[in-house]
């Protein structure tokens, strides 16, 4: 009966296993993006059977002079996913030549209501480094 227990117990962890990543701090984020503000996505459209284009309208730059005014997302099912939506906003982390893209496991994240903590600490990430 143990072994039972213990093989079924083997057996359905793996069905529930969580998103994980490591994702840096905004400090080594802000670091090392050439770019960093804040979009509203205006309009979206499919560009690919999965990938998703996001035209933004700019509300705040806290980093440098962005080179794009487009996020890309997935299209997903899966519990990791970072789906984008029209009307929200989204904190970019950015490199000149790349496209930014909404990953699970990066900084460029959606904003909520709940992220005045976050503004606060750009604020004052952005305040020691020169635009």
């Amino acid at each position: 009966m143990r072994v039972f227990l213990f093989l079924s117990s083997i057996f359905f962890s793996s069905f529930s296993f969580a998103c994980t990543c490591a994702t840096p701090s905004l400090a080594e984020s802000f670091e090392k993006a050439d770019y960093v503000y804040i979009g509203q996505i205006q309009s979206s459209e499919l560009t690919g059977e999965t990938e998703v284009t996001n035209f933004l309208s700019i509300e705040e730059e806290f980093k440098g002079h962005r080179d794009t005014d487009i996020l890309m997302s997935e299209v997903s099912y899966s519990s990791c996913a970072s789906p984008s939506g029209v009307g929200y906003k989204y904190l970019i982390f950015g490199n000149f030549g790349e496209q930014p893209k909404l990953q699970s496991c990066s900084q460029t994240q959606v904003l909520s209501s709940f992220k005045e903590e976050l503004i606060r600490e750009l604020k004052k990430l952005a305040a020691n480094k020169p635009l």
